[in-house]
């Protein structure tokens, strides 16, 4: 969980860090919780939003978005420093980041620093998204890295790779403008995945110990991904 001796949150500034973490969870599983907990100290957050997904443009979810947020918020209960963004599971139709983006740096305000987490491998993709060079406008940009993934040396667009090399940031902490520094954070990889839960369900195979109590109730409660 979060730890106030090694995950500091207020800048010099006085403005508390928020980071926002996309993706379909589904289901939520224990993978996410640990790559959120070290999110939350590694960019020195405050609050860590976990941004579920409505109707992604890359991926259709396997079970609707009333039971994936419903599994989210059951969830987050249990952690003060995490809260669910609902804007793009209500949202109708494709869900874009540089929309959501916008909308959070207005609601936020001008001067908050934002972080938009993504993978290595989405961020290797930022070439495809909708108007990805305004990202940078926006947020900054923190890249969840697995160790064994070497992202300096995978091949990027041009214009990527530029991006890349003049926006680095080794120390996330100590940031204090609002957005347009992209850091790397190394991650401890869990071999969780929600592709390998929906299958062990599909078999009737146990998943308890891989998703938290309140989300195996649920899915349980619920007969999801049968």
């Amino acid at each position: 969980m979060w730890s106030l001796a090694t995950g500091k949150s207020e800048r010099v500034n006085g403005l508390k860090a928020q980071g926002y973490f996309g993706g379909t969870f589904d289901p939520i599983h224990n993978g996410h919780l640990s790559v959120a907990n070290q999110l939350l100290v590694s960019l020195g957050l405050d609050t860590l939003w976990l941004m579920p997904a409505g109707t992604p443009w890359q991926r259709e979810p396997q079970v609707n978005k009333d039971h994936r947020l419903a599994m989210i918020q059951l969830t987050l209960a249990q952690y003060p420093h995490f809260k669910v963004d609902e804007r793009e599971i209500h949202r109708l139709g494709p869900t874009y980041t540089i929309d959501s983006l916008t909308e959070i740096r207005h609601e936020q305000g001008s001067q908050v620093p934002i972080w938009f987490i993504v993978g290595a491998d989405s961020f290797i993709n930022f070439p495809t998204w909708r108007n990805w060079q305004s990202l940078f406008d926006l947020a900054h940009i923190a890249i969840a890295c697995r160790p064994q993934f070497d992202l300096k040396t995978e091949t990027l667009s041009t214009p990527l790779r530029v991006a890349l090399e003049e926006r680095l940031e080794n120390e996330p902490k100590t940031i204090t403008s609002p957005a347009g520094k992209v850091s790397i954070i190394p991650i401890i990889e869990s071999p969780i995945s929600a592709t390998t839960i929906r299958a062990l369900i599909q078999r009737q195979e146990d998943v308890q110990s891989l998703v938290p109590s309140p989300v195996y109730t649920y899915i349980s409660q619920h007969h999801l991904y049968q």
